[in-house]
């Protein structure tokens, strides 16, 4: 619809004027070509570009169409595709057709300019504003409300409407001579008049035939002119620009991204007519805008970016340390203020100056006072420092009890004063000893004991010292010089933990501070191994290593005796559960079966045979010769595990106890990691066998007892065979064959190009669907290669290549801290006990 009512611009632009035009296809493209703007793309129109249905309707649509339009712009509909094209007839000196072509030239202005490019970091201060694209200039000739010193200009469109007592309302262009002509009330000139002065005088004027008392009148600008701007000198994008009238100066930088890194941003200059009308400040735009004046712009005017000339630079403790661009006359104060100011830490009392005069640096210092009067010159350095980081007038004390910190030291404070501010005489408090550190004159630190009992019970006791400035003071509790002692509670408890020891605390206290005891643990047990007793002939704990006791858990353990058993410091608690207990074991079983899924295994010695008729039996799609059993390896896990080196300690802290150790941090994530190794295909080996073997008797080796975690797949019937290896005169390094029931050799020779220069046929081997492998047998004089079932690799070896040792993985590399380690070894841990019971 977009493309049609452009086509009915183009057209109107040439059917009717005051004298008639040529229609043929040549005038048509000249016209179009000199009325819509090569950067123009139809499909950009949208419903809120559409002009006002009042100026519609003075271009002639009918009110059919204009409710079309109507519906369009609000959403509800599209234009009918088969109007407008032959019906629609616009004079060309009419207002409306006027101020669409101006939208036309206007629509697309600066929508795609260097959209891409990466400007550099800006070098003064404000080129940055024209580069970020969070300001930018009015494009369309509609885009926005005229503000109140917006001067009228030839081309302008003035809605005025009156209501009230008397109503009005008509679109008027200002005329070449600067009018507007209201229907029946004589021409009024208003070119040159702010926004707000012409509002007066047509309010003055419309009063002469209107009841103004008893009206209301509203004057808008409903289009603004399109002027043509030379912007020019340090600026990226010079050219000239056609840009409606209602820019100001500033906004019509943003046409041509503003200043390059050597522009000025304090004295660009609007150029009218060969004279220099006015000069634009961006700081003034930034920092004072509302005392700022915008400069609007006539058609023809050049905005002129010269290089700055006075560039100084902010370093140190200001708000925004940055170059920035001075004018003349400019001092210290002025452009610190530019920066934000001072920050709290800055040095006030004197700012440092950094010159180059002739060929040196020099320095002069400039008080406070006189910043409003040191003048800038290009390439000064404003340098202002911080204070030093040293607090003075404070004490500082480190206390076990009481509130520690930095402290103002008042004079004629003595020890007993901080104390007690600080909250550090109690019950806890060590009143034995308290140590001042003390610094010297010389810079050295002298380390003083006090007495605080004595102090306590005379505060003029000589140990209450006056305190002196910069003095550390330490306080011990009572608490310090305690033994912390813990019990190890290990295995088939729900929250295995490790738990602070108290006396008396028992057996039963341990396990319900854990959890309490699972549900597979009746029937095991529970050791005690103590690693510290208590020496009564010297009265103190003595290390010594042995399990002390051991419990039956029945059925009512939790209610015997057995259950108090004390316990002493550091002993470690093991709950095992009952080896006759069994955990659910479960298979995976895939592919060509009635029932796929996962089984449950109904007991230890299911076998493959049975799970398959459990599952439905076979499907008719099926390959007996086929079927793939993978299962978890241990040694896998455990070399893995073995090569992350994990110090020992952990080794043997885990070798010690029941798998269940890692449910002291068994949470859901490390769950989540262990079920996604279980499909992981690294630790797992590949066990061949003959699935036709098993099903056809039941006592046949091949049919396998299963084990937790097992994946059994049965393949699909095929009718091909797979040619993989060092193939002569193909490029792939697989292809596929029909099968044929021929041996390795044939398929090789008449559908791999046979064998290359490097190879001997002695080198193929043939891996059947079920995983078995086959060797070419050589006899000397003549070889046998292996037959083909369908489904088979035929894999030819390079004869040059030797089995190299695969490199080891560098786990450490991946595995970069000993908590991730750690980890790693629970989910590997919690895999095989999911997978294949407890080790």
């Amino acid at each position: 619809m977009r493309k049609i009512f452009l086509t009915i611009l183009c057209l109107v632009s040439i059917i009717i004027t005051k004298a008639q035009i040529d229609i043929s296809g040549n005038s048509l493209s000249s016209f179009s070509h000199n009325f819509i703007p090569s950067n123009f793309d139809p499909k950009d129109l949208k419903p809120s570009d559409i002009p006002s249905i009042e100026i519609l309707r003075n271009m002639g649509f009918s009110e059919k169409e204009l409710n079309e339009i109507e519906k369009y712009k609000n959403g509800l509909g599209e234009y009918n595709k088969n109007n407008y094209l032959n019906d629609t007839l616009i004079d060309m000196n009419d207002i409306s057709y006027s101020s669409y072509r101006s939208k036309l030239l206007n629509e697309n202005l600066g929508d795609s300019i260097n959209d891409t490019i990466i400007f550099p970091k800006e070098k003064i201060y404000g080129q940055a504003i024209f580069r970020n694209n969070n300001l930018s200039f009015f494009q369309k000739s509609f885009d926005a409300k005229a503000p109140e010193n917006y001067r009228v200009g030839t081309g302008d469109e003035i809605s005025i409407s009156v209501w009230g007592y008397n109503e009005f309302s008509e679109n008027l262009i200002v005329d070449e001579r600067g009018y507007i002509s209201p229907s029946s009330y004589g021409r009024i000139y208003v070119k040159g008049l702010t926004f707000k002065k012409m509002r007066s005088l047509l309010k003055s004027r419309f009063s002469n035939f209107f009841d103004m008392k008893n009206s209301e009148i509203d004057v808008t600008l409903s289009y603004s002119r399109v002027i043509t701007v030379n912007i020019v000198g340090e600026v990226y994008y010079p050219g000239s620009y056609s840009l409606p009238a209602i820019n100001t100066a500033f906004n019509a930088l943003f046409a041509a991204n503003g200043p390059t890194q050597i522009g000025s941003v304090r004295n660009i200059y609007i150029k009218r007519d060969g004279e220099l009308v006015d000069s634009l400040d961006v700081y003034e735009f930034m920092f004072n805008s509302h005392k700022t004046q915008d400069i609007f712009l006539e058609d023809g005017d050049y905005i002129f970016v010269p290089p700055a000339n006075k560039i100084v630079e902010v370093i140190g403790e200001v708000n925004r340390p940055y170059t920035y661009e001075a004018k003349n006359g400019e001092s210290v104060k002025e452009i610190i203020k530019f920066s934000g100011g001072f920050t709290t830490d800055a040095y006030t009392d004197i700012i440092t100056l950094k010159r180059k005069e002739y060929n040196n640096f020099k320095v002069f210092d400039v008080k406070n006072d006189h910043l409003s009067n040191e003048k800038l010159v290009n390439g000064d350095k404003i340098i202002i420092n911080k204070i030093s980081g040293k607090t003075s007038n404070v004490v500082k004390l480190e206390a076990s009890i009481g509130v520690s910190g930095e402290y103002e030291l008042v004079k004629g404070d003595r020890l007993l004063d901080l104390l007690n501010k600080a909250k550090c005489i109690s019950n806890n408090t060590f009143l034995d000893k308290v140590y001042v550190i003390r610094k010297n004159s010389n810079n050295t630190r002298s380390h003083l004991s006090v007495n605080l009992d004595s102090i306590l019970k005379n505060k003029n006791h000589k140990d209450n010292i006056l305190l002196q400035e910069y003095d550390i003071v330490k306080v011990l509790s009572t608490d310090d010089f305690l033994n912390e002692y813990s019990v190890n509670v290990f295995g088939n408890v729900r929250n295995p933990k490790l738990l602070k020891f108290g006396k008396g605390m028992t057996l039963h206290d341990a396990i319900l501070q854990s959890g309490g005891l699972m549900d597979n643990t009746t029937g095991g047990k529970i050791d005690v191994t103590r690693i510290l007793n208590y020496d009564e002939i010297h009265g103190k704990l003595v290390p010594f290593r042995s399990t002390v006791k051991s419990f039956t858990i029945s059925p009512d353990f939790m209610n015997s005796t057995d259950i108090y058993y004390e316990l002493l410091p550091d002993d470690q608690i093991y709950v095992r559960k009952n080896s006759d207990h069994n955990d659910v074991k479960r298979v995976k079983l895939y592919g060509e079966v009635m029932y796929p899924g996962t089984y449950s295994l109904l007991r230890n010695n299911e076998t493959v045979h049975e799970l398959i008729n459990r599952a439905g039996g076979l499907k008719e799609t099926a390959d007996k010769n086929s079927a793939d059993l993978k299962r978890v390896d241990k040694n896998k896990v455990i070399e893995y595990v073995q090569r992350m080196n994990i110090p020992k300690s952990v080794f043997d802290s885990i070798a010690a106890t029941d798998p269940r150790i890692f449910n002291l941090i068994y949470t859901e994530k490390i769950l989540e990691l262990a079920s996604r190794k279980i499909t992981d295909t690294t630790y797992y080996k590949n066990i061949a066998f003959n699935l036709s073997k098993a099903l056809s008797n039941k006592k046949s080796k091949h049919n396998l007892v299963l084990k937790n975690g097992d994946l059994i797949t049965i393949n699909q019937k095929l009718d091909y065979v797979n040619i993989e290896g060092e193939l002569n005169a193909i490029d792939d390094i697989s292809i596929s064959a029909p099968f044929l029931g021929k041996r390795a050799h044939y398929y090789v020779k008449n559908y791999g190009g046979g064998y290359s220069m490097d190879n001997k046929k002695s080198n193929t081997v043939v891996i059947s669907s079920n995983g078995a492998a086959k060797k070419t047998k050589n006899f000397g004089l003549f070889t046998i290669s292996p037959k083909v079932t369908p489904g088979s690799t035929i894999k030819v070896l390079n004869g040059n290549s030797k089995n190299k040792k695969q490199k080891d993985i560098d786990y450490d590399r991946h595995i970069q801290s000993v908590i991730t380690k750690i980890t790693a070894i629970i989910s590997l841990t919690l895999l095989i006990e999911r997978l294949n019971g407890s080790f």
